[in-house]
């Protein structure tokens, strides 16, 4: 009877993945308590004006991170592209996903 090889997923693989979605998550909750800021050429911005942007990219990057948590069970040649693929897919949704929540309330540079 031959055994056939079935990978094992280390907790390794996993836990960057978790650790990058988890920390920007974080991120985007605390960023929820920036005060927004008014500019004098246009209207307020909504207080919940980040949360549209927090959610799109919150959730955008479940796609990402559920490939890189299934794709190791999977045991496929072509594991270390997608691999790639996806942490660049992660951390660029996390990188322009902050970005848009703490630019979306208004910004501005504080006086010396």
């Amino acid at each position: 009877m031959e055994d056939a090889h079935v990978p094992r997923r280390g907790y390794r693989e996993i836990l960057p993945a978790l650790a990058i979605l988890l920390v920007t998550w974080l991120l985007l909750w605390m960023a929820q308590g920036i005060p927004t800021l008014c500019a004098l050429a246009n209207p307020c911005p909504a207080p919940d004006v980040r949360v549209a942007p927090a959610l799109l990219f919150g959730g955008l990057m479940l796609i990402p991170a559920v490939v890189l948590i299934a794709f190791p069970a999977i045991g496929r040649p072509t594991a270390a592209g997608v691999r790639v693929v996806a942490y660049v897919l992660l951390v660029g949704l996390a990188v322009v996903g902050l970005g848009a929540v703490l630019f979306s309330g208004g910004f501005s540079i504080g006086t010396f």
